[in-house]
This record gives structure tokens, sequence and C-alpha cells, in this order.
């Protein structure tokens, strides 16, 4: 019998690369189900006090949780690390792999709105460290974000700035075999018409999208009316809930539209990570429920 957590790790691999129809196709097989739900991966939102803040939960703490929990895989948060070390990496990427999880992606963060050379090449130079990092990890997708925005700077010239900026990265991330994946993410991302034309900037097919659900409410859209127009560029979601005051919920709790943008997705094919921006405030509970809504949601849309 196949081994789902192997099989989906493979895929993901495929999916990155762009080699993804035969997985899909023998997937669906595989289980027994035409309408197969993707691989859930996590980064708990409602664990970073303890995570990322006060380090009272070690990352290992963490991973043993996600497996127990059944997850598919983690995604690999640039914070959660205390080294950059080689060393360092490759112990917990075997930490994370041998408990039976993949990692989804390495979740980085970049800022290129600022054209200062001395700041872009910092810049650039984080984004390739991301890179190799995801690398050590055995994944193939890097989350990048744009930036922020800078007082007394027009918006088009932020824009240009990160264009640039992303465009010096993908040779390096097509050489080690890795997709960057640009989020929708505050600041300079969320509304989709910025969104949408840092990609007609950048203007290259190699950039790939990290969809987060909820992240266009920051700017008064919605992840719909987003993923209708980045549908075939989606390597990995951010499935993210929130409330009319934009706080973190739980999946399923809040004002986000899952059924609507699942149903694109589907359309579009899609086969690629979904992971729990996992909020709300029972902790395991809380990412159980999710992943249950997240499962059933995909499977009704």
């Amino acid at each position: 019998m196949i081994n789902r957590r192997t099989f989906l790790r493979e895929s993901i691999i495929a999916l990155a690369t762009g080699v993804i129809a035969a997985k899909t196709k023998a997937q669906n097989i595989a289980f027994g189900n035409k309408s197969a739900t993707p691989p859930i991966s996590c980064i708990p939102i409602l664990l970073f006090d303890d995570l990322i803040r006060t380090r009272t939960m070690s990352v290992e703490k963490w991973v043993s949780m996600a497996s127990e929990l059944g997850l598919d895989g983690i995604e690999m948060y640039e914070p959660y690390l205390t080294d950059w070390k080689a060393s360092y990496l490759e112990k917990l990427s075997d930490t994370v792999h041998k408990s039976g999880l993949a990692v989804s992606m390495f979740t980085s963060y970049a800022d290129f709105s600022n054209s200062s050379p001395e700041i872009r090449t910092v810049q650039i130079s984080n984004v390739k460290r991301a890179v190799n990092a995801a690398v050590a990890f055995k994944t193939k997708i890097v989350r990048i974000t744009a930036g922020r925005w800078i007082d007394g700077m027009s918006h088009d010239k932020s824009l240009s700035n990160v264009a640039k900026g992303i465009k010096q990265c993908l040779d390096y991330a097509e050489s080690r075999a890795v997709v960057l994946a640009l989020e929708d993410h505050p600041q300079i991302g969320t509304k989709i018409t910025d969104f949408m034309r840092i990609l007609d900037l950048v203007d290259d097919s190699r950039l790939k999208i990290n969809l987060d659900t909820s992240n266009p409410m920051v700017s008064g859209d919605n992840a719909v009316d987003l993923v209708k127009l980045v549908k075939d560029r989606v390597v990995h979601v951010h499935a993210s809930d929130r409330n009319k005051e934009l706080e973190h919920m739980e999946e399923g709790t809040g004002a986000v539209d899952f059924p609507g943008i699942f149903r694109i997705l589907k359309e579009a094919k899609y086969v690629g990570w979904i992971s729990l921006e996992a909020g709300g405030t029972e902790g395991e509970n809380s990412i159980q429920r999710g992943m249950q809504y997240i499962k059933r949601t995909w499977a009704n849309a």
C-alpha cells in the first residue's frame, strides 16, 4: 500500500518544479478519491508566543505535536530558527522527516521597497540564504514578501523597486531547483491591484504564489477575487481566517469564503499544499478542528 506521507512529499516536489499531472492522477487512484484533499500543513499562529516570543516551546515539540495531530507536513518558519549553520539545519530537517512529516515551504521574508544598494544587497542575500535553507529542509518552495511602504516614496516607485528586487533572486532560486512564492502579505501586496502590478512588472513565470486567504481583507479586498486572477500560479496556500476586526481566527469561524476559494482552485486542478495559518484559542483542539474544516470544505467545494 502506498505510504501517504511519502507520496505527498514527492508530489509536492513535483508540483514546485512543474511536473504534476501524472502524480495528481496517481494520487487520486491511490487514495480512491477523485476529489482527494490536498496535503495539509500548518503554521501555528496560536502558538507563536511559545514558539517564537518566549521560546518556551521548542520547534522539536511542535514537530511532535504536528505529527500526533495527523498533519502531512509543517512550514519551516524562519523565526523558528536559532542558527543558520548547516549542521543545525540538517539536524532539524532530520527531526521533521523522521517524524513522518514533510516541510511544505520555507517561510521567509523580504523587503525590496528600498532601492538603496546596501539594503538591496542584504535583502538578496537573505533570500538566497532562505533558498539554501529550503534545500536543507527538502522543500522546493520559499515564501517571500514584497516589503513595507516607505514615507515619501511614491506608490509606483515602491512597486517598481519590489519587482526589481524579486527579479534579482529568481536565477539563484532556479539554480537550486527552488521556486519563490510571493505572498499577498502586509504591507505591500494585500491590495489586489498592487499585487497584480508587481507580477506584471516582474514578468517572469518562474515567480509563483503563496495565496493567503485572509490578507486581502486588510486592504478591503477578498481572496476570491485574487485567486480568480492567479489560480494557475498558486503553489502553496495559507488557509487563514479572520473576523471583521481582522483578528486571526480558527479556520471556518471568521469571514473568509473558503468554499468560494476552493471551488476556483479545484477548477484549476490545484494539488499543492494547504497550510493552516492556525488561529484560535484552544491549541491542539483549534488546529484539529481547523484541519477537519478545511478537509470537509475542500471535499464539498
